[in-house]
């Protein structure tokens, strides 16, 4: 932690959806920065540097220049400023979900393979490295639609690209930002620029000190205050030896440890034929049951490089990565208090500890020109190879009583270790070309074949768990075409059509491990089928009013087969390794393959009203639909091939006996594919007006979401549509060097219950050789809106900043 300490003192990360991102922002000092360039907004999107208007798809751009107007201090409140996009993160730190174009990403419906892919500087990385911290960060693009055919991997919904800002080769400089709330929170980043040799060497230290209450969940039961500190440096070398040559090079190092405890509600409150809590605890309460909290370390080690090499009007680019995690969980079982404080402290206690390590590495080689082919061709073609390991050892705990449950009967805790292990390889090689026919019309197409080979095993205590077994090798090809046609300079019309493609979850062994034997249907779950999609788009690009006016709009279809689809609170009847009975909660999703498809549109306007006074306004609407999909679910009160809507546990008969001795039940659905609400907007605002020594402005974000049905087998976790409207006010100085302001997120306090679980919380145990379940009268809530929030921020810059 000290070398991290010394090594950070770092930036603010934030976003600026393309609509509102107008000229009032500083121009990019380097040339060689995507951004803003004058008026307009310069993307990476297609792997050249042009306008946001000239590219043929929906990208919302984060400038550099907008870093600290909002505010956005982590990952996931870019979805705050990209309707239709939804970024969260589990409880327990581990898995990252993210939704697009109304389909969900799991990482336990799809594993490492989102329906949204992400990367760092180019190269492929997991989303939950770019969850942890976000600080000097030099542009984000969102790019909607299938995408594969020019960058990394394959992914049915968009990609998500994080830049962080290069050094400056010919002029030193930096910036320190701050910000302190209401509620026990604080933040310290910057970074420092040094050239070292003047237009052909420079260094860049950036880094960033973060603590808060992590979700601000207090326990009834235990006096400790949640907490989360993270620490992060970042050191990158750029240099430029020659015209032809350049290189890019960084190291990050990030650490975070977290104490918390989760959200609990009663649960009769939802569902009346509940019993009663011997608390009344409501949502908005936000109060825990647990006894003791849940706690989690991370520690991520990032390597990224790249090299480009300009000869004879082409360019052969080359970007490589290696990216380390460690984590390490654990917190009890019992987290809904089911046994009293008059139990022994080692049942109370017993949980799952888990030591999880990654490693992924990657290379890309593109070539690709630099001078128009013949004044009228544009191509790509290159090669990617991705190698990801991850390894996880676990110590689940079971507590096994000698007689009836009681407090002073005597108990032994079981701890039985599981083990994990496998990865996989993905090659590719893919290529796009374009023709510009004349000034006006232009038309694309690319093609990128995947070759993929998956391994995994699971033992525990020891022994292999055969079923789980993994050898899996894939060969899948995707394409993408386009055509564009320029109506007028300010006006662009476009249409274009795309594929993708997933490998099967191989998650599902995991959850299925305690399971001694599973039958034939159970079986058929482990490794599901790959998916695929194919999506059609048509849009139009605009600007009026001399480009003081912005209006783009597109609509689309896509349909999927075998979509990665979490099949959430499915209760098995089986039997443990050593024989006894039991009722398993497959958590946290059981992943399948069921036919899709959804149907969109998506807008952005924005007016630059006066040179101090602008407005934005972003849409999306995506409705998804599964068609006749087959599931997992819970069937049995009435068994009617409807998912119930009790949040009743039942016994292991019960299951047993309504299935005809299968030990899980099935329904056919016709579910949304996704939990986003179908409609979201974002709207943005800016005025400011010079006083004596500066600027003064006002800045307003509101954010609306939709009613969500959210998961659809949950009769307890709809969501009634709500905004939340941020404000901020300051003073900055004419030349950018300094900016002192205020804020207030969540301005009027909106509460909305997000995700919930569908039953009460439940814990595990034996009675001698039989298991048991205790059921908790508490839910527990999974996610819910920030609470309202109040701070005072400032920056400083200098130089090259």
């Amino acid at each position: 932690m000290k070398g991290i300490r010394a090594f950070a003192l770092a930036g603010v990360s934030f976003l600026s959806v393309a609509a509102p991102a107008f000229a009032q922002d500083q121009v990019a000092k380097d040339s060689d920065e995507v951004g803003l360039s004058g008026n307009e907004i310069v993307v990476s999107a297609r792997r050249r540097e042009e306008s946001l208007q000239d590219v043929p798809l929906v990208v919302n751009a984060v400038t550099a220049d907008t870093l600290d107007k909002l505010n956005i201090r982590e990952f996931k409140d870019v979805a705050t400023l990209v309707p239709g996009l939804q970024l969260g993160q589990s409880q327990n730190g581990i898995g990252a979900q993210a939704t697009l174009r109304g389909v969900a990403y799991d990482v336990n419906a799809s594993g490492n393979n989102g329906t949204i892919e992400f990367y760092l500087n180019e190269a492929h990385i997991s989303a939950g490295q770019l969850f942890i911290s976000m600080y000097d960060v030099g542009q984000i693009e969102v790019l909607r639609g299938p995408q594969g055919t020019l960058r990394g991997r394959a992914s049915p919904s968009g990609s998500i690209t994080v830049s962080t800002r290069k050094p400056v080769l010919d002029q030193a400089g930096g910036y320190l930002n701050g910000f302190v709330n209401d509620i026990h929170g604080w933040n310290l980043n910057g970074a420092i620029n040094v050239p070292i040799i003047e237009d052909k060497l420079a260094i860049r230290v950036a880094g960033v000190m973060d603590q808060n209450q992590e979700n601000r969940v207090r326990s009834i039961n235990n006096p400790l205050d949640p907490h989360q500190e993270t620490q992060s440096g970042r050191i990158t070398v750029r240099a430029e030896p020659f015209d032809f040559l350049s290189l890019n090079g960084s190291y990050t190092r990030t650490k975070r440890k977290s104490r918390s405890f989760y959200q609990f509600e009663s649960a009769n409150l939802r569902d009346p034929s509940l019993p009663a809590s011997p608390v009344l605890i409501q949502a908005d309460d936000r109060l825990s049951v647990m006894q003791f909290p849940a706690k989690y370390e991370q520690d991520y080690e990032i390597w990224n490089w790249s090299a480009q090499l300009r000869l004879a009007g082409q360019k052969l680019d080359y970007v490589g990565a290696n990216n380390k995690q460690h984590f390490i969980s654990g917190g009890p079982a019992d987290t809904g208090s089911f046994f009293s404080a008059a139990f022994p402290l080692a049942l109370r206690t017993a949980g799952q500890s888990t030591d999880s390590r990654g490693s992924e590495t990657t290379h890309e080689f593109r070539l690709s020109n630099e001078e128009r082919i013949g004044g009228m061709f544009d191509y790509v073609v290159g090669y990617f190879y991705d190698k990801l390991d991850s390894p996880t050892a676990l110590i689940q705990q079971t507590p096994v009583f000698l007689g009836l449950p009681g407090p002073t009967t005597p108990i032994t805790v079981v701890n039985t270790p599981i083990s994990r292990g496998g990865g996989s390889v993905e090659k590719s090689f893919f290529g796009n070309v374009t023709a510009h026919i004349g000034d006006q019309l232009e038309i694309s197409g690319g093609l990128r074949h995947i070759k993929y080979h998956s391994t995994g095993f699971l033992t525990i205590a020891g022994t292999a768990v055969a079923a789980a077994a993994e050898d899996r090798r894939i060969n899948a090809t995707i394409y993408s075409a386009s055509a564009t046609y320029r109506v007028t300079p300010d006006l662009m019309i476009y249409a274009s059509t795309g594929s993708s493609w997933r490998p099967g979850s191989s998650t599902n062994p995991t959850i299925f491990r305690e399971i001694a034997n599973p039958s034939p249907l159970l079986s058929s779950y482990y490794f599901p089928a790959p998916e695929t999609s194919k999506s059609y788009e048509i849009g139009f690009k605009s600007e009026w009013l001399d480009k003081r006016l912005r209006f783009n709009v597109t609509a689309y279809h896509q349909d999927f087969k075998n979509y990665a689809y979490s099949s959430r609170n499915v209760f098995i009847a089986a039997n443990r390794a050593n024989g006894a009975p039991n009722v398993f909660t497959a958590g946290p999703a059981i992943a399948v393959g069921v036919p899709a498809k959804v149907d969109g549109i998506e807008g952005e306007i924005g007016y630059r009203i006066t040179d101090r006074f602008d407005i934005g306004v972003t849409a999306s609407y995506a409705l998804s639909k599964i068609k006749n999909g087959r599931i997992p679910c819970n069937d049995y009160s009435p068994r009617d091939g409807v998912p119930d809507t009790s949040g009743a546990v039942p016994t292991y008969t019960a299951i047993q006996t309504a299935n005809g001795g299968e030990q899980i039940a099935v329904c056919a659905v016709n579910y949304r594919a996704g939990v986003a609400a179908p409609f979201s907007a974002t709207v943005q605002s800016e005025f400011s007006q010079p006083v004596g020594f500066g600027d003064a402005y006002v800045r307003g974000l509101f954010s609306y979401q939709g009613d969500s049905q959210n998961d659809p087998a949950n009769a307890f976790d709809d969501i009634k549509a709500y905004g939340l409207l941020n404000l901020y006010a300051g003073i900055r100085s004419a030349d950018g060097s300094w900016d002192v302001g205020i804020y207030g997120k969540n301005i009027t306090n909106v509460g909305r219950v997000l995700t919930t679980k569908a039953t009460p919380d439940t814990v595990s145990y034996q009675i001698g050789a039989t298991g048991a379940n205790g059921v908790s009268t508490y839910r527990q809530v999974q996610l819910y809106t920030n609470p309202r929030e109040f701070g005072v921020n400032f920056t400083v810059r200098f130089g090259s900043r």
